[in-house]
């Protein structure tokens, strides 16, 4: 599961990116920060132990 939500989140990610800039500039900037570090989180969580 895990595996599945790290594969798609990248798709995801750029789908809401375009769109971001499609509707304005600025909310296409804020989609990008907001969702970087949304899916910095997410690669962090969905971690969990496997490394180490």
């Amino acid at each position: 599961m895990n595996r599945n939500i790290r594969t798609a989140a990248p798709m995801v990610y750029a789908a809401l990116i375009v769109g971001g800039f499609m509707i304005s500039s600025p909310v296409g900037v804020g989609v990008c920060v907001v969702g970087g570090i949304f899916l910095a989180v997410l690669y962090a969580v969905t971690n969990g132990g496997s490394r180490g």
